[in-house]
């Protein structure tokens, strides 16, 4: 049985991050009472108070008046779980923005320092314009715009000279697997070589193994990743994904 708890009000403000005024002041405005005043006129919090300063500064982050909020709450119909729900898709949201402008802001950055602006299709190479759209808008939909706006920060920040290194990179490993398909996908030399190119997609996201799984067989099922791989190797595009899930079925022993 969770221990009911009682704060003074610089211990709320500490912990919320407010300072002892404001929660004067949302006192003096009805918006948050204290559990009880102390006979010398101290406030005390309980958890209840809490939780509802909690949702009184999430709806401020989300740019509300004190007055709608204090409405807001004092509704018959006013519920915690709804509320929150509706806060965490409304901060998604704004997260999902502000990774949009960072993009941009480092973009101008450079611009601004004089430096080589780099487009997000150079991490496309080989790929045609309407491919490359079609692809960041399925990313979009499959993990979210988030994801992808983080991903092409990461691209964007790389800069040109260490994204063509890593291409190069990349270049290399898919050479030396074609060399080592004849000993089989789960060979000790393609395995080197799958785990090389895994650390080195580090560089554009952070990938979970069912990720990569995905990946991997998108490149044998997608006939435009399938396409690419076919430049290295006519069996390339199979023998990828057959290298990907051994790689990833031996991390599961």
């Amino acid at each position: 049985m969770a221990v009911a708890r009682s704060y003074a009000t610089g211990e709320l403000a500490k912990l919320s991050g407010v300072s002892p005024r404001t929660l004067q002041f949302y006192d003096k405005i009805g918006l948050l009472k204290p559990e009880s005043y102390s006979e010398s006129g101290y406030r005390r919090y309980d958890d209840s108070a809490a939780l509802r300063l909690q949702q009184i500064l999430f709806f401020r982050e989300l740019g509300f008046e004190l007055s709608d909020i204090k409405t807001i709450m004092e509704k018959p119909d006013f519920d915690l779980l709804s509320a929150m729900e509706s806060h965490r898709e409304a901060l998604r949201k704004k997260s999902d923005r502000l990774s949009e402008l960072l993009v941009t802001v480092d973009s101008t950055i450079r611009r601004l320092k004089g430096e080589k602006e780099m487009e997000i299709k150079d991490y496309y190479k080989g790929f045609s314009d309407k491919e490359i759209d079609s692809m960041r808008q399925e990313a979009r939909e499959k993990y979210g715009e988030k994801t992808v706006a983080e991903s092409e920060a990461r691209v964007v920040a790389m800069g040109k000279a260490k994204l063509d290194a890593v291409q190069a990179e990349f270049g290399e490993i898919y050479q030396k697997i074609v060399a080592s398909m004849g000993k089989g996908p789960e060979s000790k030399e393609v395995q080197e070589q799958i785990a090389r190119w895994r650390l080195l997609m580090e560089n554009f996201h952070h990938y979970t193994d069912e990720m990569i799984l995905g990946l991997g067989r998108m490149y044998s099922e997608d006939s435009r990743f399938a396409a690419f791989y076919l430049k290295f190797h006519p069996e390339m595009p199979g023998f990828m994904t057959s290298a990907i899930e051994c790689y990833i079925a031996s991390r599961k022993k």
